[in-house]
């Protein structure tokens, strides 16, 4: 998710991604042979590299995913994060416009919401006070959000127009699930 917004969306080049990557897990602790994990730790350093990332490349921290103010260049990246009450339904955050999406968080919120790895990371709340939802990384089922992307770009470019490339950095079929 991280890797197709530096790529599509801040237009970093793949060396650029790969440094920016090692630089982050360096300072993140994934250490969890005796639970020691501090998920605030890394939660507010995953927040200060990310806000770091986005202003080297000009943008405020502050600029929402979906700003109608950036430049019309940039790729269209979707992004899918889960919420505590229904982990197994994506909710997407967009970097374009689209009807019926109705929260449009910083790209910092969106990104840690979509990162929000429930072992390693803080659940993250965005929305207003009275609405507000609580992210806790990537939904069920979309380790691969192939047939995902291609209903949203459907929905984006019209269901005569054929899909010409979709590159989804997925990380595959998912393990089996023990309750």
């Amino acid at each position: 998710r991280l890797v197709a917004f530096m790529l599509g969306h801040l237009r970093m080049n793949v060396n650029q991604v790969i440094d920016a990557l090692f630089a982050l897990i360096a300072l993140l602790s994934f250490d969890d042979s005796e639970d020691n994990i501090n998920r605030e730790r890394n939660s507010t350093i995953l927040r200060e590299f990310l806000e770091s990332m986005i202003q080297k490349r000009g943008i405020s921290p502050e600029t929402k995913m979906n700003d109608t103010n950036g430049p019309s260049y940039r790729s269209k990246v979707a992004l899918y994060a889960a919420t505590s009450t229904n982990i197994t339904h994506p909710h997407v955050f967009r970097t374009y416009s689209s009807r019926g999406s109705n929260l449009n968080p910083t790209m910092i919120e969106a990104l840690c919401a979509t990162m929000a790895i429930q072992s390693h990371f803080l659940p993250v709340k965005i929305g207003p006070r009275r609405t507000q939802e609580l992210f806790i990384g990537g939904p069920l089922g979309t380790n691969n959000p192939t047939r995902l992307l291609l209903a949203e770009a459907s929905k984006v470019f019209g269901k005569n127009r054929r899909v010409a490339q979709i590159i989804s950095l997925g990380c595959g079929l998912p393990r089996a699930l023990s309750i």
